[in-house]
């Protein structure tokens, strides 16, 4: 019912302020050019803390850094409105004309993440509320609630009269909305406004409670209710053992946020802003980055991420699907890297060592390789106080540069010589992920197993071990017609609620028309709502894999005690069971190819189906009833997409990415401090160092290719 429709049938824009900010006839996108034609390299700053002497010497230094731009009011509301309509712009104005006499562009922040103390001062009803009745303190960060229509309100006047100001000064490029908004993405808030809210968007989104008790089937614990105002938000640390209610909250909280941001965006352009606008997203789980709505209200995806200096497989395979998914999310080819490490990690503490210069090019150079049109430092000039004192910075406690700052310079030099290879030729994708909050939300709320999330991360980590591009899509673009025609391969991994049937006709016709489908386990379990099918685990994908899954058991691995791997016979050899040997009991129709069945011990799984094929057309549907606990899934997507066989004889080790580009070089990375051996198709030319590779060829750990 949902997927491919869910917009339509969800009426999620009669929040409040959503509603209002949809209304009008103001064009939401932007009319500058979003990808620039320099790569901007840069960090945040804090001008405020200085003198103008000394954030001139700071731009000098960011000059000869070749930083191209400069983040600047992230968190400087309180500075620049010192009272009710009563603005400070004067230093504002004076940084930015400094930072355009320097070359250099600026991306203006909002700072609707902090509100002011004279604001929560006099106004302590807006605070957020962290448990019913007990206030969260006023100089916490992001201390108010942002669903408050007075705080709305004071927010849409401050940013209106700071678009006013500097709509039209030469050095602004870009506008960046609240700060690391995705954090509070999973809390909940009991103020009364919240409280009407959540029921407002029961209502929305259930209608009435019959609808409500059937699409949750409460019946079945006695728990049906008579009307949808009797319904409370989860209440810390626990939800009542329902967890398709902290569902429903957890895609509350995001329409809250996105609303907050429809509001912001319209103001902006309301009050004459024609840049493009952001915001500066996390590397979590439940991101919003790829939510239609958040398209609405943003040009560009912004991403921050810091990086830890200790070996960290885990950390770089999921920073490498969020890089895709970013980029992938306004259908640019390219995304912002709006805040990364420099120096060491922490705040009064530092946690992690520096890095080496090798690890630290590497870390700068992943996410120009990803598809990144610019890369920011967390921090340029340094503040003292406040939340979070930085030990990390561009410059240091002198105000002069950091031990690393020739680090810095070198790779300005890299970005400044690149800049129109990186920007002219995007990542080239012939894969694409079938993937977006709504799928990820559910199985967070619902882990069928405890590494049942590692799919997502391993099905990008094996495209990138190939060398194969991917793309990241949302079901809701991926049920239109024609969208997944650009694509060789296309993988839908965990997606437990794919619960539509618009999107079904579009993937057959995608292989129809010569694409190769793969679908993994834990996918259309369950309901948009959290509600486990009762006609079997992938009934309505029926039409197209030929197969359905009547249960599903985790058989348990060698970590287990007293038990052994599950073993598949597939793919040419025999693969161990991976996912905490979690396998699917499918049941293969009489037009289904059974490619791999299960091998073992326990007679209720051997002999099991584990993978079938199913012909479409011109292409294939592959089901998958196991994930591989080896690289066998690697060997599958390589025969399923022909872009595997490029300059990569063979899939490259664990802990190395290759990303392909639209010019045909490929930028290979080691991400681990270990050596690597790699081999080539042929000869290739190294645009880093100028080294001719052929054959096989060691990488050293944290080296960097580029190669042509």
């Amino acid at each position: 019912m949902h997927t491919g429709t869910l917009r339509a049938t969800l009426p999620r824009l009669a929040l409040g302020a959503v509603a209002v900010a949809l209304s009008g006839a103001v064009s939401l996108a932007a009319e500058s050019r979003i990808v620039p034609d320099r790569f901007l390299y840069g960090a945040n700053t804090y001008p405020e803390l200085q003198t103008r002497d000394e954030w001139n010497r700071m731009l000098d230094l960011f000059q000869q850094a070749h930083f191209k731009v400069v983040r600047v009011g992230e968190s400087s509301w309180g500075n620049l409105e010192i009272a009710p309509g009563k603005y400070n712009f004067g230093w504002l104005k004076e940084y930015l004309d400094d930072v355009h006499r320097h070359g250099m562009k600026a991306i203006l922040g909002t700072s609707s993440s902090i509100a002011p103390q004279w604001l929560v001062g006099k106004h302590p009803e807006i605070l957020v509320q962290n448990q019913p009745g007990w206030s969260t303190h006023p100089m916490a960060r992001k201390a108010a609630c942002i669903n408050q229509p007075l705080y709305r309100q004071a927010v849409r006047r401050y940013v209106r009269a700071l678009a006013g100001a500097f709509r039209d000064h030469p050095a602004v490029i870009g506008w960046q909305l609240d700060d690391e908004v995705e954090l509070t993405a999973g809390s909940i808030c009991y103020c009364p406004v919240c409280e009407r809210a959540w029921r407002d968007w029961l209502r929305q989104t259930y209608h009435e409670p019959s609808e409500f008790n059937r699409r949750l089937q409460l019946g079945s614990w006695g728990m049906e209710v008579d009307g949808l105002d009797d319904v409370p938000q989860p209440r810390p640390g626990g939800d009542g053992g329902l967890p398709a209610l902290r569902l429903a909250s957890q895609r509350f909280r995001r329409d809250v946020i996105l609303g907050f941001f429809m509001g912001q965006t319209r103001a902006l352009r309301e009050a004459g802003v024609t840049h493009w606008i952001t915001t500066d997203w996390n590397t979590v789980w439940e991101a919003l980055a790829d939510d239609p709505l958040a398209r609405k209200s943003l040009d560009v995806a912004g991403l921050n991420f810091y990086q830890p200096s200790a070996d960290d497989p885990g950390f770089f395979k999921d920073l490498a699907w969020h890089f895709d998914m970013h980029r992938s999310a306004h259908g640019l080819g390219y995304f912002m890297a709006t805040e990364t490490r420099v120096g060491v990690a922490g705040d009064t503490l530092q946690w992690d060592p520096l890095p080496t210069q090798a690890q630290f090019r590497m870390w700068m150079v992943q996410p120009a390789a990803y598809g990144a049109f610019g890369l920011m430092y967390g921090a340029g000039s340094r503040w003292r106080g406040g939340h979070s004192p930085q030990w990390g910075g561009v410059l240091d406690w002198t105000g002069k540069p950091g031990p690393d700052y020739a680090w810095l310079v070198q790779l300005g030099e890299f970005f400044e010589q690149s800049s129109g290879r990186l920007l002219r030729y995007p990542v080239e994708a012939t894969a694409v992920v079938l993937t977006d909050f709504d799928q990820r939300s559910a199985l967070a709320r619902f882990p069928h197993t405890p590494s049942s999330r590692h799919v997502i991360e391993e099905t990008f980590d094996a495209l990138h071990r190939l060398g194969i591009g991917a793309d990241s899509m949302n079901l809701d673009d991926a049920a239109v017609p024609g969208k997944l025609a650009a694509y060789a391969l296309a993988v839908i991994p965990a997606a437990t609620a794919l619960d539509g049937t618009t999107l079904v006709p579009a993937l057959r016709q995608y292989v129809e028309n010569g694409g190769n489908l793969v679908i993994t386990p834990f996918t259309a379990y369950q309901s948009w709502d959290g509600l486990f099918r009762s006609d079997g685990f992938g009934a309505n994908l029926v039409d197209l894999t030929g197969v359905i899954v009547r249960t599903v058991r985790r058989m348990g691995t060698s970590s287990d005690k007293g038990r052994e791997n599950q073993r598949v016979q597939w793919m040419e050899r025999t693969s161990p069971v991976g996912i905490d040997g979690f396998c699917e009991h499918m049941e293969a129709g009489p037009d289904v190819d059974v490619i791999g069945r299960f091998e073992s011990t326990e007679p209720v799984l051997n002999g099991r189906p584990a993978a079938t094929r199913k012909h479409v057309g011109k292409g294939s549907v592959i089901k998958l009833a196991f994930w591989p606990g080896d690289d066998s899934v690697l060997k599958l997507f390589r025969d399923l997409d022909p872009a595997a066989d490029s300059l990569l004889e063979s899939a490259a080790p664990a802990g190395v990415q290759a990303v392909p580009r639209t010019d045909k070089s490929l930028f290979i990375l080691n991400t681990s401090s270990q050596p690597a051996v790699l081999r080539l198709t042929r000869t290739a030319t190294d645009r880093l160092s100028g080294r001719k590779l052929d054959g096989e060829v060691e990488m050293k750990g944290f080296e960097v290719f580029w190669l042509e």
